[in-house]
């Protein structure tokens, strides 16, 4: 396994995050053939089924078990071109149905409120209040992924054009937008970013810092963002990521071809971006309505009261 691990480091360039995913996954599935007296190196047929069915049993749910069979399937696509194994077990099971579920987003009066609750907090901790007010109107602003977000060198930021180049997934690059508005509330907070790498002597490049001086890490950050979600009695399941899902839904309620959202999100293919299709329907509704010569009809029977 540790060949294959070294090729996706290595050769594909996958982010530490997603190399640990797969490490695990195949770590899993090579106990289970160990367990189940059989080697890795020489499946049968039903190698892939009998795991699928352990896996359903422990209660995994599809999503997981899709995931896994694609991780396997890959890790037996190599071992075939590297002479390893004579076939891929996990050419022979089918993935998961699952249940696409619709993302959650945050309204706009959610976002104020979280905005205002930073700026309250800038009154006790200045830099740390401007940091979260960054942090957050940067992620609803430019729909990044939080990785994508927290990777931002300072002189990444390009404020005349508004815009900075990010990596990734797969180590592809694109621009984002983040707007005028953003742009004052990061230049309001370098300065006082600045005070503390120096006061502290981390000299780190990294946009968004802890208030060590050091480079800000996801776990920091989802924890920033609960303790603004419990105060701010939000019942929703917000995550670092629902801003992101925000951005998706707002920019296509505002009449976004989806095309571009998706160069916006960074989607490899559409599919991915369609499930934000839903937060559409109203503004369909009301293209229909406007614009069909029924929709136009019934319109006019209400305003005449019929």
């Amino acid at each position: 396994m540790e060949k294959y691990i070294s090729y996706l480091e290595n050769i594909r360039h996958l982010s530490p995050a997603t190399v640990k995913a797969y490490k695990g996954d195949i770590a899993e599935f090579i106990s289970f053939m160990e367990e189940s007296g059989c080697s890795v190196g020489s499946p049968d047929r039903n190698s892939g089924r009998r795991y699928v069915a352990h896996l359903s049993k422990k209660g995994f749910d599809a999503r997981s078990i899709n995931r896994k069979i694609s991780a396997l399937r890959k890790f037996y696509d190599y071992k075939i071109r590297e002479k390893e194994t004579d076939f891929n077990p996990f050419d022979f099971v089918k993935s998961q149905r699952v249940d696409r579920k619709l993302p959650l987003y945050m309204t706009t009066g959610e976002l104020e409120q979280v905005d205002n609750m930073a700026k309250e907090k800038e009154s006790s901790n200045p830099m740390l209040g401007a940091r979260d007010e960054a942090l957050f109107s940067f992620l609803y602003a430019s729909g990044c992924r939080i990785s994508e977000a927290l990777s931002i060198k300072v002189r990444d930021l390009d404020f005349t054009s508004g815009q900075v180049l990010i990596t990734g997934k797969g180590n592809k690059q694109r621009f984002v937008f983040f707007g005028k508005p953003v742009a004052e509330i990061l230049q309001a907070y370098l300065p006082l970013r600045q005070q503390v790498v120096t006061k502290e002597g981390t000299d780190t490049e990294s946009l968004f810092i802890d208030y060590k001086g050091n480079a800000l890490t996801a776990r920091g950050a989802t924890w920033i963002l609960k303790q603004y979600k419990m105060n701010a009695h939000i019942d929703k399941n917000v995550t670092l990521h629902t801003f992101r899902h925000t951005f998706a839904t707002h920019v296509l309620e505002g009449g976004a071809d989806i095309r571009a959202v998706q160069e916006l999100l960074g989607h490899a293919g559409l599919s991915t971006t369609q499930i934000y299709t839903h937060v559409g329907i109203g503004r369909l509704k009301d293209i229909h309505r406007t614009t069909h010569p029924h929709g136009r009809l019934e319109q006019k029977g209400a305003e005449n009261g019929v």
